[in-house]
């Protein structure tokens, strides 16, 4: 990691020791653990006078948590909600990437209905460009290939979304090409914790998404403020600062004293100047008075200089021939555009159906198959067990309690059209003759939402059944990240059709333990 990146993650660090009150609410929903993303966003909307609370949801779950109208976007009621998508975790590209271009335009359509219903703006995070070439140097000469098939599906993306007002768009691609294709990827932590990419990427996408949302809440430069003190050279800044009147950024001068006259170095600005304060009042007395005069937010005024004045938002090098580049690298001049830019693609003669996550799901051609666990695959298991959050019924059992019991587990395999996820689940039981008691009940994220909650307690109900059990009971306690599973135990009568010959029900674990103390006693 950079000392930039590093020094930005501190920063944040520090900046959430603080607990500055917020004023925005951001969720974000990937296709891949996006974790890494949070300081760099949540540092840049901080620097932009926008302090934020930053909620990260499940990961491969955007068009399931976007379109449920419970669960984690209801809990988190955001006034932002940034969805990041990957076309690697869409399957095959199918025929010029038609395949690709269904399942990311079902995610960015689930993610305007999401962003709508809950009033927020949505920032759209395009996909990279795939590394992967199979077919080589000759990649760009197939109309199939992975760098036109990505094209196409993006340029359908940006058609979709780029003239929505309630849309802003950050494109990963520019990040992982300033990287580096070399560069850019962690194929290893990838594996292990599904982060496809290196620090410097997710600090490239804070920085760019924190501009934007910055910009569209008015968190842009209006004026720029030089600071006069030690401002030795400053002919060295008048082609940028004429090219920044020319865009609508006005320019002022600050200094302790009225001696930067004498120099001529401020004299040499006068020209571009369209107000200055050159006395010794505090600088934050200076920048009320030129906020006033100019008619800007204080928030929307710029300070630049060389000096050791901290609260820099531009800080000017020693060498003044670099200073109008600099200035020119600060990006004081991001706008919006005024006009959304409506796109290449015509637009639909008909409208679009909307997608229900009913009719999602059942695209998915889901498949769910049941395995018994042996004393060699604990490990696997163990470890799905262990990164199960979400969809849990207690704290992950560590893998030797697993092992002692291995003849009570059963593990649980997914797949779909989009691909194999192998083993995504386990569930242990306490079977009796009449009772069947899960209690443990585990799926990781990739499945969720998909329907294999409901099918897996199905399938237990039935091998129950079988077994010559009247009862299948589901132990739960509040671990304080398991709402998923919380909320779906709660309305598990909606979810799993009742079976007259086994009755299925939920308890939380306190409340059966002491009824079994109860029941011991009484025997």
């Amino acid at each position: 990691m950079s000392a930039d990146l590093l020094a930005r993650r501190t920063r944040w660090q520090a900046v959430t020791r603080q607990r500055p009150e917020p004023v925005l609410r951001v969720a974000l929903l990937a296709s891949y653990t996006v974790d890494p993303l949070v300081p760099y966003l949540g540092l840049g909307l901080h620097d932009a006078g926008l302090p934020a609370t930053l909620s990260v949801g499940p990961f491969q779950q955007v068009v399931q948590q976007c379109l449920a109208t419970d669960g984690f976007l209801a809990e988190t009621r955001p006034d932002v909600l940034v969805v990041v998508q990957r076309l690697e975790e869409a399957g095959d590209p199918g025929p010029a990437g038609a395949d690709w271009a269904t399942e990311l335009l079902a995610g960015a359509e689930a993610a305007v209905t999401a962003a709508r219903r809950h009033g927020a703006l949505l920032v759209y995070v395009l996909p990279a460009v795939p590394a992967a070439r199979p077919y080589g140097p000759a990649d760009g000469m197939h109309a199939d290939g992975v760098t036109a098939s990505a094209t196409a599906v993006r340029e359908r993306l940006r058609d979709r979304l780029a003239g929505d007002p309630g849309v802003l768009l950050v494109d990963a691609d520019e990040a992982v090409r300033e990287v580096g294709d070399g560069r850019a990827y962690h194929p290893a932590l990838f594996r292990f914790a599904k982060v496809p990419y290196v620090e410097e990427v997710f600090g490239r996408l804070g920085a760019a998404a924190s501009t934007l949302v910055g910009v569209f809440f008015g968190a842009v430069c209006r004026a720029l403020v030089l600071d006069g003190d030690g401002l030795a050279g400053a002919a060295h800044l008048l082609p940028a600062l004429r090219e920044l009147r020319e865009a609508g950024v006005r320019v002022a001068l600050r200094a302790s004293g009225p001696g930067c006259w004498s120099t001529g170095d401020a004299v040499e600005l006068l020209p571009v100047l369209d107000g200055w304060v050159t006395d010794d009042r505090p600088l934050a007395d200076q920048l009320a008075e030129i906020a006033a005069e100019l008619d800007v937010a204080p928030n929307q005024l710029v300070l630049a200089g060389t000096g050791p004045t901290e609260g820099y938002r531009v800080a000017l090098g020693a060498d003044p021939r670099n200073w109008s580049d600099e200035l020119r690298a600060a990006g004081l001049t991001h706008r919006l555009p005024s006009r959304r830019w409506s796109g290449g693609t015509p637009a639909p003669t008909t409208a679009s159906t909307a997608l229900s996550l009913d009719d999602f799901v059942a695209g998915l051609d889901v498949q769910v198959d049941y395995r018994p666990v042996t004393a060699d695959a604990v490990a696997e298991v163990a470890e799905v067990v262990a990164r199960a959050h979400d969809f849990a019924l207690a704290p992950a059992p560590p893998a030797a309690a697993l092992a002692e019991r291995a003849g009570d587990l059963l593990a649980v395999r997914v797949r779909d059209r989009l691909g194999d996820y192998g083993t995504s689940g386990l569930v242990a039981l306490d079977r009796s003759v009449h009772r069947w008691t899960v209690d443990v009940f585990s799926l990781s994220c990739p499945v969720l939402g998909k329907g294999v909650e409901a099918a897996v307690l199905r399938e237990l109900t039935r091998r129950a059944k079988l077994a010559g059990a009247d009862e299948v009971l589901v132990r739960w306690t509040d671990t304080g990240r398991n709402g998923t599973a919380r909320r779906f135990l709660a309305d598990l009568d909606a979810v799993v059709p009742a079976d007259p010959g086994v009755r299925l029900r939920t308890a939380r674990a306190d409340e059966t333990a002491a009824a079994d103390r109860v029941t011991a006693v009484r025997r």
